[in-house]
């Protein structure tokens, strides 16, 4: 099937009149607002809260909570300091260990189940609401594994962030927050697959939980 992507004025005039089978444009606006919707909040810092400063820190949360704390989206506590010797390819440091726990303003933003880890629910920090500003385009849709689809492309912003999100050390710390600050002006995008169901449209993300 041909992927090209088709604005939505020209398909509307190459398909005709919708038989059910081809999508408007405000059906998949919809599709895709529905799906955006089980994103956002989204959260992004996940983290347990009372916590502390992690040895092993491939998620960058370290920098994330020490940022949120100048914010005082978490209180920060240092629990112990240890000066560690220059040796041999490492120059000399200073580790510091904190402890972490909300404020009432992080208090605001936190979700207990952010995140289904493998002993359970992970909480974490969650803000934001996402809504769609255009759909850009959309293949004219076929069949494929017995489901009727059509690739579309949308774009979306990032609205309802907190005042503290702005500030420069707190987006140095967290993973996306720049991007989603700056959808305001220039809107993030994607291409997904929408899938025709009893339901009318529906994103592929949706039926794949």
């Amino acid at each position: 099937m041909d992927r090209k992507l088709i604005a939505p004025a020209l398909l509307a005039s190459l398909v005709g009149c919708s038989d059910g089978q081809q999508p408007s444009e405000a059906e998949l606006r919809q599709a895709a607002q529905a799906y955006l919707d089980t994103q956002y909040p989204y959260c992004f810092v996940i983290s347990a809260f009372p916590t502390r400063t992690r040895d092993f820190d491939v998620e960058g949360t370290n920098k994330a909570l020490h940022a949120l704390a100048q914010v005082g989206v978490v209180s920060e506590r240092e629990i112990s300091r240890t000066e560690v010797p220059e040796r041999l390819w490492q120059p000399a440091r200073t580790d510091i260990y904190y402890a972490y726990d909300l404020t009432d303003e992080g208090r605001r933003y936190y979700k207990a189940d952010a995140r289904q880890g493998k002993t359970g629910n992970i909480g974490g920090l969650c803000f934001g609401k996402a809504e769609v500003t255009a759909i850009k385009g959309f293949s004219v849709p076929g069949e494929q594994q017995g489901r009727r689809q059509t690739q579309v492309t949308y774009s979306y912003r990032i609205n309802e962030l907190p005042a503290w999100a702005a500030d420069s050390a707190i987006q140095a710390g967290i993973t996306g927050l720049d991007q989603a600050l700056a959808s305001a002006s220039k809107p993030l995008e994607e291409t997904r697959a929408m899938v025709l169901t009893a339901q009318g449209w529906v994103h592929e993300r949706l039926l794949a939980n």
